[in-house]
């Protein structure tokens, strides 16, 4: 994935969404994990939209689990047990899911379409929310925000950054 145009910010909010999926055990980075990454590297105009609804990296974290192991139970298979079974193999650069780039892509669509010459993690957070079947999306529910409250914050935000 070429990270052109990419603002310091967003490149750190992706650096973090990989160390987010090894941490957690995942095979591929998710759209999850992007929407972790902005809350770890907590700077911006995206991070600010979330916390200033509440969500917090601690709870998308357990929200996100949660999500997974109900996943893997309800086929019978345990997530410690596949974390203990992994080992070390996740240590390793793992590669961007369907949805994951779905969201960088969107994100640069909404980047022109905005006519910004640059891509910030506002653009990162609307391409996750442009994905209503996304794992991100559905963690952010459970967490009680849609997407069109958080989309109308961090236009509310922008806004003000702006002017």
């Amino acid at each position: 994935m070429m990270f052109t145009r990419f603002t310091d910010r967003s490149r750190r909010c992706v650096e973090a969404a990989f160390d987010e999926a090894r941490m957690l055990g995942h095979d591929s980075i998710g759209d999850e994990d992007l929407l972790l990454g902005i809350l770890r590297t907590d700077e911006g105009i995206a991070a600010e939209a979330l916390s200033s609804l509440g969500v917090t990296l601690e709870g998308a974290r357990e929200e996100s689990e949660e999500m997974l192991s109900y996943a893997l139970s309800s086929i019978g298979i345990s997530l410690e047990e596949v974390r203990r079974e992994a080992g070390d193999a996740f240590e390793m650069r793992i590669p961007f899911s369907p949805q994951a780039k779905k969201a960088l892509v969107e994100a640069r669509r909404g980047m022109r379409r905005m006519r910004d010459n640059y891509l910030g993690t506002e653009h990162i957070l609307l391409g996750i929310l442009g994905n209503a079947d996304g794992m991100a999306v559905r963690m952010l529910a459970g967490m009680g925000i849609s997407p069109e409250t958080l989309e109308d914050r961090l236009f509310e935000l922008r806004g003000r950054a702006a002017g």
